[in-house]
């Protein structure tokens, strides 16, 4: 024999029973319940006064809530640790959106899903960043020489033109590759020997005929680069920011920051981001991917054999 569901004002009434006797928890569920049966099968428009205050009773125990929650946090010090307790808090009350790993071609399972990687994590760092000025220096010189950067979403000759949100050809987001696709371009790599050189100490990825590439990446007074992810998540970007005007960002998921000239930025391009000029004035930073840290030699290998079986029978476009 079938039993008939609750109805809203039996709910209610349950619901008040609790909230006189002070217990919050039981007082709320039975108000959500009351809720939801209203919305799912209609009530009694003399009831709307009570479905209004229980509305109320459950905004303020949310509330509640929320407080008690961000007090466990509110007073910790200023680590890595406590920054993801206050993070995962932000998560629980709908501050902070979760953004997981999406790679377009390559999920490399049981990988940390982290944003930014910090530069203290990588003991080649500061070497790189010490180079900070020659590199700017070099940059500067193939600048005032008429470098030809091109647009950052190209044609392919020998395939079907691909889109990316209308930047296709698109002149605001540009690049001059001293490394692409696992190659030299001697024309320009030639004119930047310390960028060459003090990369050569860093651990980029190879990964086939895909990477690593090294670049100048530029972004005119105004570009935005919408929302994306790149094409595997066993490879990090790092940006080393050169020339760089007060205000643009870079949202890696639920977090944005802005480059600062000289200091690193360590993302998982896997995971959505999207970057910024919004000033009257040109950035550029130098691009290169690097190897994410936890993989073995062997994991390195088989994932560079992986892309060489993929290149075989595809075409990999990366954004």
């Amino acid at each position: 024999m079938s039993t008939a569901p609750p109805t809203a004002q039996s709910l209610l009434d349950q619901g008040d029973g609790y909230a006189a006797k002070g217990d919050l928890r039981a007082a709320t569920s039975y108000y959500q319940a009351a809720l939801k049966a209203a919305q799912q099968g209609g009530f009694s428009p003399s009831l709307a006064p009570r479905l209004e205050g229980a509305v109320g009773y459950v905004r303020r125990s949310m509330e509640a809530y929320t407080t008690a929650l961000k007090s466990v946090v509110a007073n910790r010090a200023e680590t890595a640790a406590n920054t993801r307790l206050r993070h995962a808090v932000d998560i629980m009350t709908g501050e902070r959106e979760l953004f997981p790993q999406g790679p377009s071609v390559l999920y490399f399972p049981y990988l940390a899903q982290r944003q930014f990687f910090e530069r203290e994590e990588f003991d080649w760092v500061p070497a790189l960043e010490a180079e900070t000025p020659a590199i700017r220096t070099e940059l500067e010189a193939v600048l005032a020489a008429g470098a030809d950067f091109q647009p950052y979403i190209e044609d392919d000759p020998d395939r079907p033109r691909r889109e990316f949100h209308g930047l296709h050809g698109d002149a605001s987001w540009t690049a001059l590759y001293l490394i692409r696709d696992g190659q030299r371009v001697e024309v320009n790599a030639a004119r930047c020997p310390r960028t060459m050189a003090a990369l050569a100490k860093v651990p980029m990825s190879h990964i086939g005929a895909k990477t690593p590439s090294v670049l100048f990446s530029r972004l005119t007074p105004g570009a935005h680069i919408p929302p994306h992810r790149g094409m595997l998540n066993c490879r990090l970007i790092a940006h080393l920011p050169l020339i760089v005007p007060a205000g643009c960002w870079l949202r890696v998921g639920n977090e944005t920051r802005q480059w600062e000239e000289g200091k690193l930025l360590i993302f998982d391009d896997s995971i959505e981001h999207e970057a910024k000029n919004p000033t009257d004035a040109t950035r550029i930073i130098l691009l290169f991917d690097i190897w994410r840290p936890e993989l073995t030699d062997d994991e390195k290998a088989g994932i560079s054999d992986i892309f060489d079986t993929i290149d075989r029978f595809t075409t990999i476009d990366d954004a």
